[in-house]
């Protein structure tokens, strides 16, 4: 048979908006999923491989220089050839030596300012950050970075994009409204002529990203709040994450140069690697760095990691205050060792990176989270995006500087659809990746029909172990219930219903059967989270397919539907 056919609701997760995500059929809108998460601080892996996070141009006006920017003894001439091939350029003209052109923007920690620039009748242009006191010359017709313009900012690059063109940028820490000012140089300091520039950008962060275009509000691009996450990792086709709200606990998790980690031997060089996120932003570590401080709580603690160089081994290990770890082979993706009680996992990201993540017990106070970087002293590893977060699994990275920061939970709903669930028969299907077990406690829905919670049909998860389980209540009466178990990984799970004949297959094998019950009449769909559960559960799982048919399948039918 079709299923694609028969169905009445198709879910195949590619087409999205912000707060929808688009159902395959109908094609009018009316199965289309509501989907909500607050906050800017999810991540994804896109389809290149390459993790998303959300990037923000803070700069106003990033093209038009005589708009929002001011100038102080010079002048700007739009028109001009680019570095893009468009004559989107501008020419940069001071007229006394010390001229400049530049832009008020509130910052709020370690932050990179950027811009594309060209050789004039100077050779250089200065980057500086007036609050902090701090910027550089970069010699245009050389492309080095020369010397400190009143004081060295914490980072500065020059990269070539050709034809003369380079990219310059300047890292600095504020956490206020900073002057950012540009000036033409003679490469060594301040100069009367000019220099062309182009696409100005300000950004959290210490390296510079692939440029936002700005007019009059600041822009954020990538998996921002309500904007539905289609997951790539491991598969060519996407698939949508769904997860609970999760915090890392770790502050400047990109940067293990930062004070915020503690010395335990060795050195740590900042952006010496491409990290998961395609930039130049991973650090080479010697040794080991730590954090500290952490309440009495189930932890998982993750970094991405590297090989460099020696035997390949990274370690992850956790002072409680006696110490627990985690040892990982990076030339084969493995674990070689985790300590009795703790439960470890290895996850290849592509192009030698692997996320490693160790879990303790229940409600374990940890001391120190310690990274180290191989079993010898003199062997180093590529590291990035390290998280420490409460649970029993580990959730996509979620990047933090000075603060932690928390993702809000993914949740996908569909109210008002009677007219697509069968009233007096059916099937629900989803097919999905479970990811990780459930917070103790919890009860996340892994579909859910329902009017209200005396009348509803649900797959659910319990409580932080590998069991599920389904009810079926009608009138607030429980017509079928049970559980079974339930692997982490890919499962297809559906479950059929119709007056005295209700059916649970799961990835081809018939779960369970009841000949005595009757049908719930429900309005409303709920995936992977809470409709009408307990607040704060939410299943960790990457939706594949979901399906709804208005006709009890066969038997047989489901079967081969739930058939991985």
């Amino acid at each position: 048979m079709s299923f694609y056919d028969d169905a009445s609701l198709v879910v195949i997760p590619s087409g999205y908006k912000t707060s929808k995500v688009y159902a395959e059929k109908p094609t009018d809108g009316s199965g289309d999923l509501a989907f909500t998460r607050t906050g800017d601080t999810a991540t994804r892996v896109n389809s290149a491989g390459l993790i998303e996070k959300v990037r923000t141009n803070l700069v106003l006006q990033s093209n038009t220089f005589s708009t929002t920017w001011v100038n102080s003894d010079s002048n700007e001439t739009s028109g001009q050839a680019g570095y893009d091939g468009t004559n989107n350029a501008w020419r940069l003209t001071t007229t006394i030596s010390g001229g400049f052109i530049y832009q008020s923007v509130a910052i709020n920690g370690l932050t990179t300012f950027s811009i594309y620039a060209k050789a004039g009748t100077q050779n250089g242009i200065i980057l500086y950050s007036a609050h902090v006191a701090q910027g550089i010359n970069f010699n245009l017709s050389t492309g080095v970075v020369g010397a400190a313009f009143v004081a060295a900012p914490s980072g500065s690059l020059i990269e070539s994009i050709g034809n003369g063109w380079y990219r310059c940028s300047i890292t600095v820490s504020s956490s206020s409204t900073n002057v950012f000012r540009i000036y033409v140089s003679d490469g060594s300091n301040t100069s009367l002529g000019n220099v062309l520039i182009q696409n100005a950008q300000v950004e959290a962060g210490d390296v510079a990203t692939a440029y936002i275009p700005t007019t009059t509000a600041a822009v954020s691009v990538g998996p921002v709040a309500n904007v539905p996450r289609l997951d790539y990792l491991g598969s060519s086709c996407p698939r949508l994450l769904l997860e609970g709200q999760r915090s890392n606990l770790v502050t400047f998790s990109e940067q293990l140069n930062n004070a915020a980690w503690i010395s335990a031997g060795g050195t740590v060089t900042s952006n010496t690697a491409t990290s998961p996120d395609g930039y130049q932003n991973a650090d080479t570590l010697t040794g080991a760095r730590y954090q500290t401080g952490f309440a009495s709580n189930q932890y998982t603690v993750s970094c991405f990691a590297k090989k460099v160089d020696g035997d390949g081994l990274f370690v992850l290990r956790l002072d409680v205050p006696t110490s627990f770890s985690a040892q990982f082979n990076l030339n084969n993706g493995t674990i070689v060792s985790t300590s009795a009680g703790y439960t470890s996992t290895i996850t290849n990201y592509g192009n030698g990176w692997y996320r490693c993540t160790l879990t303790t017990p229940v409600s374990t106070t940890i001391s120190n989270f310690v990274l180290v970087s191989a079993s010898v002293s003199a062997a180093s590893t590529y590291v990035w995006g390290a998280q420490c977060e409460v649970g029993a699994y580990a959730t996509s990275y979620i990047p933090t500087l000075a603060a932690s920061a928390t993702r809000g939970a993914d949740a996908a709903s569909k109210t008002g659809i009677s007219s697509l669930i069968g009233q007096t028969e059916g099937v629900a299907f989803i097919d999905f990746v479970w990811n990780g077990l459930t917070g103790v406690g919890s009860y996340p829905r892994i579909i859910e029909l329902a009017t209200d919670s005396n009348n509803i049909i649900q797959l659910y998860s319990i409580a932080g172990t590998t069991t599920w389980g389904w009810d079926i209540i009608n009138g607030g009466v429980v017509q079928f219930t049970g559980s079974s178990t339930m692997a982490l990984g890919r499962n297809k799970i559906a479950v059929g219903y119709k007056l005295n004949d209700m059916v649970i297959y799961k990835n081809g094998t018939l779960v369970a059967s009841d000949a005595t019950c009757t049908v719930p009449a429900t309005s409303a769909l709920g995936v992977t989270g809470i409709f009408n559960g307990t607040a704060g559960a939410q299943l960790a799982a990457s939706v594949n397919q979901v399906l709804l048919f208005k006709t009890r399948l066969t038997n047989a039918e489901m079967a081969e539907l739930t058939t991985i």
